[in-house]
């Protein structure tokens, strides 16, 4: 091991005897030492390499010992050297003025100058320890206030920043514009590659929008200044000030578009990540910090809502949308608790037979006092909280119940569809949720058929891929919904292992007579023929429909020519070899009575 680095001295005095015997003395006791003649040449000495520590004789010429003291603490590094000053003087204003101007340590001559090492030393292990508590602080202050894994600013951090900035645009009349940017569907990175891919993309993320940000203030009138923070997650917020205008803030959005644009590279990995924009502007849209952080998220909200990767300012229409939405998760919290909410059956008939086949589940909201809530409107809803694993467990477990209650009835045994949402499908706790409802009624679960959109699977094909074998491994049914609207990615499609395909009712409602829609669904029963599917047609309501269907060889049906969507103990009826044919036969249940229109 190398000895360690001796200290290095500035020893600043006009006296060539007490430059040579005290650098004499230092370099003895194992100091580096540097001696100067005057406080010019000290600054000098300094400006080019700061010494560990200083002694400064207080009388010298071109600059006296506290002049010399104050502009070595103006230099870079210099307020935290120790500084040692030394004179004749011992009179209380001629120290005052020493420790005023930023001296370490006071020292009157004569000077016992063998004891004078034992003086530095003294001074320089305080001055360590103080500079070892001063980074300490600095660090807790880092873990406080910035970002461990992007090294941005972070929410406490943005606090205090904005709260200084809104005062002094309040001061002089300026605005602030806030971007709330949100990562488009990032949690399916993390769920399906890994965290720590995750943690990496989010660090390419703060780089390119750090960089994408640098030219705001190029953009704008040249008085712009943009900072990013990371306030948790895949959420970043970019605070602008200078007086910008709403035009300065929607150029800084299209910036950080435009930054994500091209594919992040990870690992053998090319991913896209898109943004989601909210912006809001001070003083128009909110004069405190939490009424602005607030507007700017729910405009970013609204902006996935709209189809993300895309930016949405805030207006006070907006306002009352989020109330609305969070008036309808509690609602719908509550709707679970209370049993609101029931499960009815869209019969699923054979094209040629209309034997029942078997049912698609489907969830109805009887709130007690808006009556039949839309289902794609408390779903959405479901999906933003993140009720909807809550929402999805309860219909599984309502399912079982009503099987289990058939199967005890001694009826024919069918197939329930049920639908899968796409925000749960990825996650493997979904999956073991799934088996362990059905396992726990004692199902075998052949009697479900779980159904996903196009654009579920194709979101991630490979791990949408991974789910859907080990479903199939485990018994159940797969069937893709709403076919045609989405992707219709044939080369990922047969890699699927899928039973059923269904014929949106987009392509149903002008058939026969619409060419187009024919050829599209006369397409799709063939390709799906051709891959071992069956073929299930929505939204069937006209006999001509049903014929055309049976022409072409669809295999199965469900729509309101045959049966709207009906309680259990209906769908029961159904069941019963006595019970009639189609639902439409059947006498209403004043529920069904009830919504029916």
């Amino acid at each position: 091991m190398s000895p360690p680095e001796p200290v290095r001295v500035l020893l600043a005095d006009d006296d060539a005897l007490v430059r040579e015997l005290a650098g004499a003395m230092l370099e003895s006791s194992g100091f580096e030492v540097q001696a100067v003649p005057s406080g010019d040449a000290a600054i000098g000495a300094c400006a080019l390499r700061m010494p560990e520590i200083i002694l400064l004789d207080v009388h010298m010429p071109d600059g006296d010992g506290y002049e010399t003291c104050a502009s070595i603490r103006s230099l870079p590094g210099g307020d935290r050297v120790p500084i040692i000053m030394v004179t004749g003087l011992d009179d209380s204003s001629s120290i005052d003025r020493a420790y005023e101007l930023g001296a370490t340590d006071f020292v009157v001559k004569p000077i016992n100058w063998p004891l004078l090492a034992h003086r530095l030393r003294y001074v320089l292990r305080g001055a360590r320890t103080l500079e070892a508590l001063r980074q300490r602080e600095a660090h807790i202050h880092r873990l406080a206030y910035f970002d461990v894994l992007t090294d941005l600013p972070n929410r406490e951090w943005l606090g205090e920043y904005l709260s200084q900035a809104l005062a002094e645009a309040g001061r002089e009349g300026h605005t602030i514009a806030l971007l709330y940017v949100d990562l488009d569907q990032f949690k399916r990175i993390n769920d399906t590659l890994g965290h720590s891919t995750g943690d990496a993309l989010l660090r390419q993320v703060a780089l390119r929008l750090t960089e994408a940000l640098q030219a705001v203030s190029a953009s704008g009138s040249g008085t712009l200044r943009a900072q990013l923070t990371r306030v948790g997650g895949d959420e970043f917020v970019i605070v602008m000030t200078g007086n910008p205008t709403l035009e300065d803030a929607q150029r800084a959005a299209e910036l950080v578009r435009s930054a994500l644009g091209p594919a992040l590279q990870q690992g053998s990995y090319q991913l896209v990540v898109t943004p989601s924009v909210g912006i809001a502007l001070y003083p128009e849209h909110g004069e405190d910090l939490q009424t602005l952080l607030k507007n700017a998220d729910g405009a970013m909200y609204e902006a996935k809502a709209s189809g993300r990767n895309r930016h949405q300012v805030y207006t006070s229409a907006l306002a009352g949308k989020a109330m609305r939405r969070l008036a309808l998760e509690m609602e719908l919290r509550r709707a679970l608790e209370q049993s609101q909410l029931e499960v009815y059956y869209q019969p699923k008939y054979g094209a040629r037979t209309l034997e029942v086949l078997g049912a698609e589940a489907l969830l109805r909201w009887f709130h007690p006092e808006r009556g039949l809530v839309p289902t794609g409107d408390f779903i959405a809803v479901a999906e933003e909280t993140g009720l909807i694993g809550e929402v999805d467990r309860w219909v599984l477990e309502r399912v079982c119940r009503d099987l289990t209650a058939w199967r005890a009835a001694v009826l024919e045994p069918v197939s329930i569809a049920v639908n899968v949402s796409g925000r749960d499908f990825m996650h493997p706790e979904s999956i073991l949720r799934i088996c362990d409802t059905v396992d726990r009624a004692r199902l075998p679960a052949h009697l479900f058929e779980l159904e996903l959109t196009e654009g579920v699977l194709m979101r991630d094909a490979e791990g949408g891929r991974r789910s859907l074998l080990a479903l199939k491994e485990l018994g159940f049914g797969i069937a893709v919904d709403d076919f045609g609207t989405g992707y219709s990615s044939l080369s990922y499609l047969k890699r699927f292992p899928l039973d059923t395909l269904k014929i949106d009712r987009s392509f149903v409602g002008d058939l026969p007579a619409d060419a187009d829609d024919a050829a599209i669904v006369r397409s799709i029963i063939a390709l799906g023929h051709n891959l071992d599917l069956n073929i299930v047609a929505e939204g069937v309501a006209t006999e001509a429909q049903l014929r055309f269907l049976q022409s072409e060889g669809c295999d199965a049906v469900q729509g309101f020519l045959l049966s709207a969507a009906v309680p259990a103990a209906d769908f029961a009826t159904l069941l019963s070899p006595a019970g009639p044919a189609r639902a439409n036969e059947l006498a209403p249940s004043p529920e069904l009575k009830k919504y029916s229109a």
